[in-house]
């Protein structure tokens, strides 16, 4: 999937959302958003790149709808409007084709001619907008897991760690969507600001806001904590996630963020799309390895067509079978490697709130974590994620 194959769906109607969630499927995919704010539209549009907007109209409120029309074709005229409304009525047809509507769809038409009009609109459209301006900002990384028992935090905290050591010319930026009360990730810092407060105000996020409000924790790496339900992760808010993510990517080289386990669904809905790796994380157990395959399956549709997924076997012990491989062919995931669980060693850096490479530099976890992101770096994008499509496709 890439971002034109995604549609905007600006629609009040409960009735037109669950036709179009019905009608419209794979390759592409819903965004919604409410006709509410124009400005969220227009930030929605710009952070996707996407090439198709349905936008409702209805009698009751045309004008709100010619309004967006109007905005839409004027800011980008490369983005083919279609209009979505509950019955046909020709003067309203007539008043959006004016303000630059291409099409029209009636709420009960044919799945399959819907669909097929969408193929016609968007082939006729791709190539209108560069896709250069989205091909520098695929570099996010996602972190998630196939148990709750799998500590994804500490994962994540070191991989961003990792990569702020491997590239030190280079900003980078760990999103903790799970912070406990102590502090971000298991690092002793605090920042009032998180993402909560950036969801709250998009449009205010710039280079002033972030040398402010987030403190740098090591030259070139900053943090930032989560505060976000994640189970509210969708229509407007999820709109509001894409948005943010987007101006984030524009201003750090590299971003971070563990999604956890039970919450990763609705994260990697949202931000699956923007996604260069997504790390899944498990235990050297048979039960986890089928987890992970049955999360492959429901991430699959959500994921870019470059996202890179690989698998982290932690807690690894060479002596205790089954060995990286089998687990790995089992979860139908390529396998990036596995680490060992070291607990000592993860306890002392845990407890003092330091990083585990600066606590205990020659541990066993701190040389083979910084070597899995090292080869995390070095993997062929195209290579690992035609792998996994194929695999998860043939044994899913």
């Amino acid at each position: 999937m890439s971002d034109h194959d995604i549609v905007l769906s600006v629609v009040d109607d409960d009735g037109i959302e669950a036709w179009l969630e019905r009608v419209v499927e794979e390759p592409f995919r819903l965004e919604q958003v409410s006709r509410s704010d124009l400005t969220r539209v227009l930030r929605l549009l710009e952070a996707t790149t996407a090439h198709v907007v349905m936008v409702e109209i209805s009698e009751a409120d045309m004008d709100q709808s010619l309004a967006i029309i109007t905005a839409l074709t004027s800011a980008r005229p490369w983005v083919t409007v279609i209009t979505v409304c509950a019955r046909a009525n020709q003067e309203l047809l007539l008043q959006a084709m004016r303000a630059g509507a291409r099409d029209c769809f009636v709420a009960g038409t044919d799945a399959g001619d819907v669909r097929e009009r969408l193929r016609r609109h968007q082939l006729l459209r791709v190539g209108h907008y560069g896709d250069e301006v989205r091909s520098g900002t695929n570099n996010l990384t996602l972190v998630a897991s196939a148990s709750a028992t799998v500590d994804t935090r500490f994962l994540t905290q070191n991989v961003a760690l990792a990569l702020n050591r491997l590239f030190p010319g280079e900003r980078c930026l760990a999103i903790d969507t799970q912070p406990g009360e102590r502090g971000i990730f298991y690092l002793d810092v605090h920042n009032e600001y998180n993402l909560e407060n950036l969801l709250a105000s998009p449009e205010t996020l710039d280079e002033t806001l972030i040398g402010t409000a987030l403190e740098e924790y090591r030259p070139g790496l900053r943090l930032l904590a989560g505060g976000v339900d994640s189970g509210n992760l969708q229509g407007d808010r999820s709109a509001d996630l894409f948005i943010a993510l987007n101006h984030l990517m524009q201003m750090f080289d590299r971003i971070v963020i563990n999604v956890g386990t039970l919450e990763s669904r609705h994260w990697v809905r949202a931000l699956g799309i923007h996604a260069r790796h997504l790390l899944v994380a498990m235990h050297p157990l048979v039960d986890q390895a089928h987890a992970v395959r049955n999360l492959g399956n429901d991430w699959r549709s959500h994921l870019g067509r470059e996202s890179q997924v690989s698998l982290v076997v932690d807690g690894v012990d060479s002596h205790v079978p089954p060995g990286l491989d089998e687990l790995a062919d089992t979860a139908g995931v390529p396998l990036l490697g596995g680490l060992p669980m070291d607990w000592r060693y993860r306890l002392l850096a845990m407890n003092s709130g330091l990083p585990i490479h600066e606590q205990s530099p020659r541990c066993r976890y701190s040389r083979t974590l910084q070597a899995l992101v090292g080869k995390l770096e070095m993997q062929q994008d195209d290579v690992t994620s035609s792998s996994w499509w194929q695999r998860v496709r043939s044994n899913g």
